[in-house]
């Protein structure tokens, strides 16, 4: 799975890496966004507003903030969004909550890690940052909604946008942290793949599930950090320190 992430890359950094080809404007991309999401950010965790990059309905890419942990478009209350920060790939196809996203709403999180813990008996948990060499940026496939029932003052339309972060097995850089990992996309051709809106059919489903797979050996790479991770209100650069 994934419960918390970094992006402590500059706006314009990971657009240069990530999208060099792309009609995003860095400029254009800091004035929209809220002054916060700009920040480098060392332990993002569910409920926050995160940065992804998706098609909007003009069919253009935009990247946009989003409320992290999924709010289908028929609920009442955001609480759902606690049990949906995660879509497993294997299922997604087939749930009614994940289902239209799929097909019509997918989008990428930007990130530069992702951490994980690794459980030890009796009960200890052992954090790690998982990160590319390098620590270059990269995306997370994810599946967005828009819920119109539940009104957000702080949102032009009053809607609620919000995003879920596909998992599926992990690697075997990784198998040894946890069975589960985000689907990674590490690269501005498997980005354009996923988006695709040409794609938006029900008869494309499992050209976009064979996207989902762990990445290869050797791209990732573990550090141990503190237990201070392991509450959101620690958002400093020191949660990333490596323990020996």
């Amino acid at each position: 799975m994934c419960g918390r992430f970094t992006l402590k890359t500059p706006v314009a950094d990971w657009l240069a890496d990530l999208f060099p080809n792309w009609n995003l404007n860095s400029e254009s991309a800091l004035e929209s966004l809220p002054p916060s999401l700009t920040l480098p950010r060392f332990n993002i965790a569910p409920s926050q507003q995160i940065l992804v990059v998706r098609y909007t309905d003009n069919g253009e890419p935009a990247i946009d903030s989003m409320r992290w942990g999924l709010v289908p478009n028929w609920a009442d209350s955001l609480s759902i969004g606690y049990n949906m920060i995660n879509a497993r790939s294997e299922s997604i196809a087939d749930k009614p909550s994940f289902r239209p996203s799929l097909i019509n709403q997918r989008c990428v999180v930007i990130t530069d890690g992702y951490y994980e813990w690794k459980k030890l008996p009796p009960k200890i948990k052992e954090p790690y940052w998982i990160h590319t060499a390098g620590e270059r940026v990269f995306a997370m496939a994810g599946l967005w909604a828009e819920n119109r029932k539940i009104k957000d003052p702080q949102s032009i339309n009053h809607s609620i946008s919000s995003a879920t972060i596909i998992t599926t097995e992990s690697s075997p850089d990784v198998v040894s942290v946890h069975d589960r990992m985000p689907a990674l996309m590490l690269n501005e051709a498997q980005i354009a793949a996923w988006l695709d809106p040409s794609l938006n059919k029900p008869d494309n489903i499992d050209r976009l599930l064979e996207q989902l797979q762990p990445c290869s050996t050797g791209v990732l790479q573990l550090r141990r950090v503190s237990t201070r991770v392991n509450s959101p209100a620690n958002e400093e650069a020191e949660v990333l320190n490596p323990v020996d």
